[in-house]
């Protein structure tokens, strides 16, 4: 196997973990991420580890992504949630831990949707 056939076999990981990253923040929870992760490990192909791996970045980095999103995002609903939550809406500043904590699960589902994937590149 020459240099260049298997360099085209392995794949893109770089992109393999972006595009895994926004499909996870847009399909959503559980399925999503399985979609996701398999979506990942099959653009970065290679082997097992690698499609594992591309899913496990993809799915911290897409939870990360979205606590980014929902962090900025506050000050601009700020002022209409402060006449419903009153006093609490300093609280509203935790918020964008939650995609954060969450994205552990959806690292894992995206890792197993990577291995999914990986073999999927490997065998097709």
């Amino acid at each position: 196997m020459t240099a260049e056939t298997k360099k085209a076999k392995e794949g893109n990981f770089a992109a393999a973990v972006t595009v895994g990253a926004i499909a996870g923040v847009f399909l959503g929870p559980v399925w999503g991420d399985i979609v996701a992760g398999i979506l990942a490990g099959y653009l970065a192909g290679g082997s097992i580890v690698r499609g594992a791996l591309a899913g496990f970045i993809a799915g911290i980095l897409g939870g990360l992504i979205l606590g980014l999103v929902i962090l900025v995002a506050i000050p601009f609903v700020q002022p209409f949630l402060q006449q419903v939550l009153g006093p609490l809406t300093a609280l509203l500043y935790i918020l964008p831990l939650l995609p954060v904590i969450f994205s552990l699960k959806a690292a894992l589902f995206m890792t197993l949707g990577g291995v999914i994937g990986a073999l999927l590149a490997k065998y097709l």
